[in-house]
């Protein structure tokens, strides 16, 4: 499926649409030529083609998935015939010793004679001289400091604790969202920390399971004779209780209707039912030995209960639930715009009545100002509306521009929420209730591609910087100037969503998660390990709000997609590489990956680039999954074209590939196999150079070692870089005045992290050597390089470059050089 430039567009399904900065628009038919395809004729089209590719897709990763659980299964057979085989031997072994032992004491005449002598001749021992008394040793003179004689000699083999090795993960609520945030996925993070974990409902805990685990992680659970064995029983081997709790649901003094509205739909439940609860969780949480929270506000609460130490761990989404939110978002964005703008609220339980109230007058009167806006609510299974409408008079008259739609299960959630082109969150900031709930519907918005208008409440405070990422709005008038300004400016909603996915894709992740969940493993045990995990965390608890990678105004020139979920996209760079550009492209054809992804940035070339390109990408179009030219607006310099294409990949491997280099056919599988199997934030290989007269060398040959940075750079910029790790970063630097080194910032910037990079010691990509080299033309200029050093040095201190001065290159061709 493709929405292509001119020469295909005759034959596209998918015109060019202006808010994705596309191309022409399709050309007007012949004057004699009828037209028998209408706009409705051509949507409908478009939208059962991507429905099509969608459920193509979706096929696919069932299949695969199958086939993963089937070679598993085969695995696990094979374990147990191997097991079988070691047991058959094992039993043959004991069987021969068996009867080898019952030969030996079989009764034998010559056996008895000697035991017979020697019970009637006893053997003689000889008497032997008293022992000499020693005299006493002389004193330690004074002067020798002498060892404490209570000091214990240290065990054999130790060494510092490393904590739990097994968790037992147990949910006081059954088939709650809750449970799949708190419980699956923090065990599914735990368990990429390298943990043992098992999860289990309450009742069904038994002793086996309290004696398999290490640790306890009790997830909202109110105190019971069965919870208080559990904790006793742990307790009493020295093995550490946690509390988990994502609301403010364990102060008592809360349960009242003014603070918490859902008590008034909760049909049996009332303040006193209510108190009672809380007054359960809170007895857990004080019999527990520590706590794990989603926010800094619970984590106050819970310091007020007497438990400590606390662990803020967020809420995260899993890989297949943004895998889902970004095909649905990629699909809408091929379907192209229904003419509709939908503004939706995605509550999930009936306790957000008074959040609501705060928006519905600005939403019943710009919908009647605009009849093409749709408020989309949510009923549970078609019948039973997450809102009662009848506390709503405001929106009455309006139903013909309501959409109900039936809430889907979490991992289907960002996907639905995808129809959405604003998501509004509104809460009441003066309860302190409210202002502990975490930023969950930020997230699954942004998974989707949708930007958020939120209540100012503290976790949305510092998760959206207002203008960057979202949207913030507290009264009744800020409402309506942020909805109206989101209505009006389609491109505005698509910079606030990219930035917000760029945020969320770190911060709200599981590869972040895991980070945590390991240091919080450590913090249990002891010693150093537990020391230095503990000031990670520490450290870390003052990264609050996420970096915002700087990603400039572009076009879409061409776009196809096939709505496949490829595991690698190749970045290529361009600027005024008509000459080498193709040479580039077709070393992305070569890749030994079957499903790839291209994205093709050209930086405001002024040569004959962009037309190559474009005639290149009509001609491969079934070489690859998904592929894309872009072009910046105005001219943003490597950092900006670099954040760019990485913004606009929808895949966890990006392959960066300046447009004069070339890649090595098998790159992309070894980089990307090296990523997988380290879990590590970027791959790089052992490049080849060519084209120079001389000193055609090779780069890339150390291995990774962080500190070696310090005096220079010594990882190119082709390397494979883990979307995620860009993310948290915050980019590439974009400063077009000191632009040259935007990897070797990258990389320290990974470095300070903790983030780990993988050497492929292989020549798997060649850089080319040219007189027209941005390294010879920009870097390395008396001019420029003394911008990028300082740039570079205030950005990281503890650099000591050894090379701060311009030297460029002798990058004179070979007379067979292209």
């Amino acid at each position: 499926m493709s929405a292509t430039h001119l020469s295909e567009h005759k034959a596209s399904p998918f015109p060019a649409h202006a808010e994705h900065g596309s191309l022409h628009p399709r050309p007007p038919a012949p004057a004699n030529t009828p037209q028998t395809e209408t706009p409705a004729d051509n949507r409908a089209l478009r939208i059962a083609l991507a429905d099509a590719l969608t459920e193509l897709s979706l096929a696919r990763s069932a299949l695969a998935d199958q086939t993963r659980r089937i070679q598993l299964l085969e695995q696990a057979e094979a374990e147990r015939e191997r097991a079988f085989q070691v047991i058959t031997t094992q039993l043959a072994d004991h069987q021969r010793a068996l009867a080898e032992t019952a030969r030996t004491l079989t009764p034998h005449p010559s056996r008895l004679r000697r035991l017979w002598r020697t019970l009637r001749y006893p053997p003689v021992t000889p008497a032997l001289p008293d022992a000499p008394v020693l005299e006493a040793l002389p004193s330690i003179p004074p002067s020798l400091p002498q060892r404490p004689a209570h000091r214990p000699l240290p065990p054999p083999h130790s060494g510092p604790r490393s904590g739990p090795r097994k968790i037992l993960f147990v949910a006081g609520e059954l088939d709650t969202t809750g449970r799949i945030y708190r419980c699956e996925r923090m065990a599914a993070a735990f368990a990429a920390a390298g943990v043992e974990v098992r999860v289990l409902d309450c009742p069904v805990v038994g002793p086996d399971d309290v004696n398999w685990a290490d640790a306890l992680v009790i997830w909202r659970t109110r105190m019971s004779e069965h919870v208080s064995i559990m904790l006793r029983l742990f307790q009493e081997q020295g093995k550490p209780t946690i509390f988990d709790i994502d609301d403010l649901v364990f102060r008592p003094d809360l349960a009242k209707i003014e603070i918490i509205d859902g008590i008034r739909h909760g049909g049996t439940v009332t303040e006193e039912t209510t108190c009672q609860i809380f007054t359960g969780f809170k007895q857990t949480v004080e019999k527990c030995d520590m706590a794990f929270t989603t926010t800094l506000e619970l984590a106050d609460e819970l310091f007020m209960t007497g438990v400590r130490p606390v662990v803020v761990l967020p809420n995260t989404f899993d890989h297949e639930t943004q895998r889902r939110g970004r095909l649905a978002a990629r699909r809408k964005q091929l379907i192209g715009p229904d003419g509709l703008i939908r503004i939706g609220y995605a509550a999930g339980s009936r306790t957000h009545q008074r959040d609501f109230k705060l928006v519905s007058q600005v939403l019943a009167d710009l919908l009647r100002a605009d009849n093409r806006l749709r408020l989309v609510l949510f009923t549970v299974n078609d019948t039973l509306p997450l809102l009662l409408m009848e506390e709503f008079p405001e929106l009455s008259g309006l139903e013909e521009q309501i959409e109900w739609r039936t809430f889907v299960p979490l991992v289907d959630l960002p996907a639905e929420m995808a129809r959405f082109d604003i998501s509004i969150i509104p809460l009441e900031t003066d309860n302190v209730f409210c202002e502990a709930k975490s930023e969950i519907k930020f997230f699954e918005a942004a998974l989707g591609n949708v930007c958020s208008i939120a209540s100012p409440t503290a976790p949305f405070r510092r998760i959206i910087q207002h203008g960057q990422n979202g949207l913030l709005a507290s009264t009744a008038d800020e409402w309506r100037e942020g909805l109206l300004t989101l209505i009006r400016d389609p491109a505005l909603r698509q910079k606030l969503a990219c930035n917000a996915f760029n945020c969320a894709l770190w911060f709200f992740g599981p590869e972040r998660l895991s980070f945590l969940a390991r240091d919080a493993v450590l913090s249990m045990g002891g010693g150093l390990e537990c020391a230095q995990a503990s000031a990670r965390l520490i450290t870390g608890s003052r990264d609050t709000t996420p970096l915002i990678p700087v990603v400039p105004d572009s076009e879409t020139l061409f776009l196809h997609d096939q709505l496949d979920q490829a595991e690698v996209s190749v970045v290529v760079t361009s600027y005024n590489y008509e000459h080498f550009i193709l040479e580039g492209l077709e070393s992305v054809v070569a890749q030994t990956l079957d499903m790839l992804d291209l994205i093709i940035v050209d930086d405001g070339s002024t040569d004959g680039s962009v037309p190559l390109i474009l005639a290149w990408a009509a001609k491969h179009t079934s070489r690859f999954n998904r592929l894309l030219v872009l072009r910046s607006i105005s001219n943003a310099g490597l950092g900006g074209a670099r954040n760019i294409g990485m913004a606009a990949t929808e895949t966890p491997y990006i392959m960066q590939l300046d447009a004069d280099n070339r890649l090595v056919p098998i790159a992309c599988e070894r980089l990307m196999e090296a990523l997988k199997t380290e879990g590590a934030a970027f791959a790089y290989p052992i490049i080849e150079q060519f084209g120079a007269r001389i000193h055609n060398g090779v780069l890339g040959n150390r291995p990774f070692q962080p500190l070696a940075f310090v005096p220079s750079n010594y990882i190119d910029a082709m390397a494979m870089v883990a979307k995620w790790a860009w993310a948290a970063v915050g980019g590439y630097y974009v400063q077009r005045d000191a632009m040259g080194w935007e990897d070797f910032d990258l990389w320290c910037n990974f470095a300070e992290r903790g983030f780990v990079g993988v050497h492929v010691p292989e020549i798997l990509a060649q850089y080319r050597r040219h007189t027209s080299s941005m390294t010879n033309a920009v870097t390395e200029t008396p001019d420029h390089k003394p911008q990028i050093v300082s740039l570079l040095e205030a950005r990281h201190p503890w650099l000591r470059l050894t090379h701060p001065h311009a030297a460029p290159r002798d990058d004179t061709p070979t007379e067979t050089a292209v």
